[in-house]
């Protein structure tokens, strides 16, 4: 049984991360190519719209089938109530929306959003249609499945996007993008469960999901506020212009965290629920999970970090050069993610969803001092941000050790040597990014400073940590090559690097498993 479950968290993380690598290339191929055709306020005003969808999306769309992953004996009735829920949820604020764009236009101060929001709004059913389906995959563990869908939306938005952007050049290219994406996804979802939607379901299958369906529409709900309110603050006080930048910073980070974090903590939540009981197994996978998202995250997010000066002109264009300092903090934000995004999904999966809601609004409260921050510009609102989200990362630690014993030691440690070895490989990617000759041409630059990067990062790990390295080599040979359960293995039976290099700790009492 263990042994099939591991094997079972190996496919899906494997193919999780196809989807989300495949849809990474053709996202940023997208947004390089959008930045470059529309201007920062073009991105402001359908910031505008995603602001005010955000809620509306989180009730309808995005919450309500976490109960049925979760759940651990399904019945036809619960996704039926969940499948009514969607629509009813989706037609009452489309409603809403429609009816409220004339104040929505005076609050944001900004005329002529109504259009948008109308448009945009026929989103919310096309989501609301994939949240059963969606779901259904995901307690199959059908990540296979799942990166097609991902793929395939992808590419169509990205496609329609672009399109779009050379013969409307405006943010109605945004808009008709997201709509298209939303489209296929819906498509693609139905058609690979093939679960025909009925609404035959009692009262009882509503109360049977409704606890569940609480707690997570509260921490989706909490989510959306903590994303969306400094957008809201930034476009008031700052700007479309401002708003724009703000999105662009916050889009890198997403994309990064798409393809780095995302494909091993969307198996966090199914993966936890199945492994409730047996603790043993559940902390070898936080611990392999963490192994491999550190491992190429880190230098990821800090090496972006340190060639952004350079990177950003030359990707997308001059016109974004304000938006450099926000999208560096917004990939420092993004170095907490290994653990945070895993701590939810575990909390969530052993039934506890009410401990994340309880972090995520705690969270809230430095919010407050948005109003206070946007006067001293983006970047200040970008740091408070931060601030906020390093004390959800801390608080969900807590939460973590507290609930499934995975103590916060691990957590730390977990990624330790592939920190140390970033850090150092950041520093010398900045100095050396300052310190080339001026003659040298700003892509010659930026072709050298990621080269010295690729170089110096594994000769670091390989000299701190050797064996953990190999072994992280070698899984990373058998996931390229196919083999991944092999892969998934390897990364399992690996030897915690904290112990070859931080002496102090007995090798016993060293996590097992773990990088």
């Amino acid at each position: 049984m263990t042994q099939g479950l591991m094997k079972s968290a190996g496919k899906a993380a494997a193919w999780s991360a196809v989807g989300s690598w495949a849809g990474l290339a053709g996202s940023m191929v997208s947004l390089v190519i959008l930045a470059r055709l529309l201007d920062p306020t073009d991105f402001g005003i359908y910031g505008f719209v995603i602001v005010t969808l955000a809620i509306p999306e989180a009730i309808a769309c995005h919450s309500l089938g976490d109960s049925l992953i979760q759940r651990k004996e399904m019945t036809p009735g619960h996704s039926n109530s969940v499948f009514a829920l969607s629509l009813f949820f989706a037609l009452v604020f489309y409603i809403a929306v429609v009816c409220g764009s004339p104040f929505l236009e005076a609050f944001f101060g900004q005329e002529d959003l109504a259009p948008y929001l109308w448009v945009m709004g026929l989103g919310l059913f096309l989501s609301s249609l994939v949240a059963v389906p969606a779901a259904h995959l995901q307690r199959r563990l059908a990540f296979k499945q799942i990166a097609w869908i991902d793929v395939i939306g992808t590419v169509t938005g990205a496609v329609v996007g672009i399109v779009m952007a050379i013969l409307l050049q405006n943010a109605w290219a945004l808009i008709i993008m997201e709509l298209a994406r939303r489209m296929v996804r819906m498509l693609a979802f139905c058609w690979f469960d093939r679960w025909l939607p009925s609404l035959k379901f009692s009262s009882q299958d509503i109360r049977d999901l409704a606890a569940y369906n609480l707690a997570t529409l509260g921490i989706r709900i909490t989510t959306v506020l903590e994303i969306n309110i400094p957008r809201a603050v930034v476009g008031i006080f700052l700007g479309p212009a401002a708003l724009g930048m703000f999105n662009l910073a916050l889009r890198v980070q997403d994309q990064a965290g798409t393809a780095l974090i995302s494909p091993f903590g969307a198996i966090a939540l199914p993966f936890a629920s199945i492994s409730q009981n047996n603790r043993e197994l559940l902390h070898r996978m936080q611990r392999g999970a963490i192994t491999v998202a550190t491992f190429v995250a880190y230098p990821a997010f800090l090496g972006a970090i340190a060639i952004a000066p350079l990177m950003v002109p030359i990707v997308f264009g001059e016109k974004w050069i304000a938006a450099t300092g926000a999208i560096q903090i917004a990939l420092l934000i993004g170095v907490r993610s290994p653990t945070a995004t895993f701590d939810a999904g575990v909390l969530k999966g052993v039934g506890r969803p009410d401990l994340v809601l309880k972090i995520a609004l705690t969270c809230l409260l430095p919010m407050v001092l948005l109003p206070l921050a946007a006067q001293y510009g983006l970047e200040a609102v970008m740091w408070l941000v931060w601030g906020q989200k390093m004390l959800g990362w801390a608080l969900g630690a807590i939460a973590v050790q507290t609930v499934v014993g995975f103590s916060i030691r691990q957590q730390v440690f977990a990624g330790s040597s592939a920190f140390l070895a970033s850090i150092l490989m950041a520093t010398a990617v900045y100095f050396a990014s300052i310190y080339l000759p001026a003659t040298y041409s700003d892509i010659a630059k930026l072709l050298i400073a990621i080269t010295l990067g690729m170089v110096t990062y594994p000769t670091v790990l390989l000299i701190i940590s050797p064996r953990t390295t190999f072994k992280r080599i070698k899984a990373l040979v058998y996931l390229v090559s196919g083999k991944k359960d092999l892969a998934i293995r390897t990364v399992m039976n690996a030897q915690s690097p904290d112990s070859e290099y931080v002496g102090s700790t007995p090798r016993s009492a060293q996590p097992e498993g773990g990088v």
